[in-house]
């Protein structure tokens, strides 16, 4: 797992998409410890559809930007990591802030990217990207967004929200990924 969380650090911010799926029948409970526990930034999703490349365990499969399979093997084999650069060369780099409106575009943050903590002292890294009542939207840095009950949040990381938000106005367009998180 460490791997892959290198890999997304990596690759992320050239227009890469990481994407886990969970094939043996874990818990959503499991799940979610294997996400917290690795500190992972990127979207992991029970199950999933398609050819079949393998029975090996774990197995990347990694797709061009026209959507062509152009590898898949162990995601620790060197060739995965070429297969990678090459994937990647005809990308278009993510946007920068405030620019376009793509997957990888980044809104103007009400918070720039951050570590969260809860009260029990668990921490996540995302920028705030607006608060309507008491839910705050969130994006982690590969750009998945999710909503959060800023409550649940520590009592000095709700004071710096307050402090922020004055009169902001929600942002109503959605945005892709947008997900429930809890931490």
């Amino acid at each position: 797992m460490p791997h892959l969380v290198q890999m997304d650090k990596k690759y992320s911010k050239k227009g890469m998409v990481l994407v886990g799926a969970e094939v043996q029948g874990s818990s959503p409970d499991a799940i979610q410890k294997m996400v917290t526990n690795n500190k992972l930034q990127f979207t992991i999703t029970k199950g999933i559809s398609g050819p079949r490349l393998s029975n090996g365990i774990p197995h990347m499969a990694v797709f061009d930007v026209k959507g062509n399979l152009v590898y898949h093997g162990h995601p620790s084999s060197p060739d995965t990591e070429k297969a990678i650069k090459v994937a990647l060369k005809d990308a278009t780099p993510p946007a920068t802030e405030g620019s376009g409106s793509g997957v990888f575009s980044k809104p103007k943050y009400l918070i720039d990217e951050r570590t969260w903590t809860n009260p029990a002292g668990k921490t996540l890294k995302a920028a705030m990207i607006s608060l309507k009542g008491n839910i705050g939207k969130f994006r982690f840095s590969n750009g998945r967004t999710f909503d959060y009950d800023i409550t649940k949040l520590s009592e000095d990381d709700q004071a710096l929200i307050k402090s922020k938000a004055g009169d902001q106005e929600e942002n109503s367009e959605e945005e892709p990924g947008k997900d429930k998180f809890n931490f």
